[in-house]
């Protein structure tokens, strides 16, 4: 039980702001317009009620409103509790992203099965969650030309739709530069144009809130895959 409670207190995202102050839970209706499109197969972030990440996990269609959940690892899940409270987080194939609250109603060290599911409905919905990083990259302040000016920059977080950046480069708000990171050593290279969208700055090097231009719809779906990579490396370390 200490154990269990060990590993939910162990935060390991730390989203931009509390969710908690923006939602509103509805019944999972497959009616309803708000349903997200779940299949069998589809990867998801297994969280606790106040975001600590658990595991990465696989989604299965169980049936009677109750999804079962694996470890995409296909390792021991962690000790759940009957009527333990958890959070689903992942993207629908259309890229957005989706939560859904739960209970466990029956557990292994293989699969959680959740039931009472409920979709959480965010007034001020980004679209994207944002996974902390603490990923180099480099800023080509004109896109068109990649042989000019290369800026280095540290990405402190990223999601699918934008990302969070320090530099010692100045910008204005407006500007636009193309990025390109590698998020994991798994994946190529990603090359984005951003554009700014606020300014914070520091003693040494200013942050930027940048959000992503033209991403072609198969770069977003790589983005996310890479995301997720990112995430199971991090619950990793903290395990290790």
């Amino acid at each position: 039980m200490n154990w269990f409670k060990t590993l939910f207190g162990s935060r390991v995202t730390d989203p931009e702001e509390p969710l908690e102050k923006e939602e509103e839970l509805q019944p999972l209706d497959q009616a309803s317009a708000n349903m997200p499109e779940l299949y069998s197969g589809m990867r998801v972030e297994v969280l606790s009620p106040t975001n600590n990440l658990l595991f990465m996990g696989t989604l299965k269609l169980y049936g009677a409103g109750v999804l079962e959940v694996r470890g995409e690892d296909g390792g021991h899940l962690p000790m759940a509790i009957y009527k333990q409270e958890v959070k689903l987080r992942g993207f629908q194939k259309n890229s957005q992203a989706f939560t859904l609250y739960g209970t466990i109603c029956r557990s292994s060290a293989n699969f959680w099965h959740i039931e009472n599911l409920k979709t959480l409905q965010n007034r001020d919905s980004r679209g994207f969650f944002r996974q902390t990083a603490d990923v180099s990259g480099i800023i080509i302040p004109n896109c068109r030309y990649r042989d000019q000016e290369q800026v280095p920059c540290t990405l402190m977080d990223v999601s699918a739709s934008g990302t969070r950046i320090k530099t010692r480069k100045e910008f204005p708000e407006g500007a636009m530069f193309l990025l390109e990171t590698t998020i994991v050593p798994e994946e190529p290279p990603f090359s984005i144009t951003c554009q700014v969208l606020r300014i914070l700055e520091h003693r040494r090097d200013i942050e930027y809130g940048c959000q992503f231009v033209g991403l072609p719809d198969k770069e977003q779906e790589r983005l996310l895959q890479a995301i997720f990579v990112l995430q199971r490396k991090i619950l990793q370390s903290h395990k290790d």
